[in-house]
């Protein structure tokens, strides 16, 4: 039952999101979420869980996405469990980044340990500061693969298909349960 709150108030998120940006596009202003979102109706859902959704057309990318933006749009589908948000302040003990070269992050990450879920979103000042902030997401990446093969071999599938995307100065990380429809948002916002 809560999962079904949970999914309602998704739905409702998302609706609302796609009101906003309707109302923003009559405007003339740049929406400030991605008009990738899905929005799963009633009538798709089969009443398990597993309800199915559609892209809306015509998605296009949002130029002034933040790193929030990002993340939000992600797990509006895919959840990150037991997500917990990571601050400049305390992302050091996950990434070996300079936060001093980062200008946006949203960094979530599974708080009980027990998966290896994560979604890292980073823009940095500069394109040398992306690559060594890229190098800094493929090492935890890997340290993310050892330490898993052995304590939970069976979520291992989501670190085998994870990916690291980066675009001018964002360099984006996921691992979870459907990276190829996470790759799939990230790229149509960035």
């Amino acid at each position: 039952k809560g999962r079904s709150v949970m999914k309602k108030s998704i739905i409702i998120a998302a609706a609302f999101s796609l009101s906003l940006m309707l109302l923003t596009s009559c405007s003339g202003e740049q929406p400030s979420v991605p008009v990738d979102a899905t929005v799963e109706t009633s009538a798709e859902s089969s009443g398990d869980g597993q309800g199915e959704s559609d892209v809306l057309p015509d998605a296009v990318p949002v130029e002034n996405a933040s790193a929030a933006d990002i993340t939000a749009a992600v797990t509006a589908e895919i959840e990150i469990p037991s997500a917990v948000e990571k601050t400049a302040d305390s992302i050091g003990a996950f990434y070996d980044v300079d936060v001093s070269a980062v200008t946006d992050m949203s960094v979530l990450v599974c708080g009980s340990g027990a998966y290896p879920d994560e979604l890292a979103v980073f823009k940095f000042t500069d394109g040398e500061a992306a690559k060594a902030g890229m190098e800094a997401v493929q090492k935890r990446l890997d340290s993310q693969t050892e330490l898993y093969a052995d304590y939970t071999p069976d979520e291992m599938y989501k670190l085998e298909d994870a990916f690291i995307f980066t675009k001018d100065n964002w360099v984006v990380m996921a691992v979870c349960s459907d990276n190829a429809r996470a790759k799939e948002i990230i790229e149509g916002i960035l």
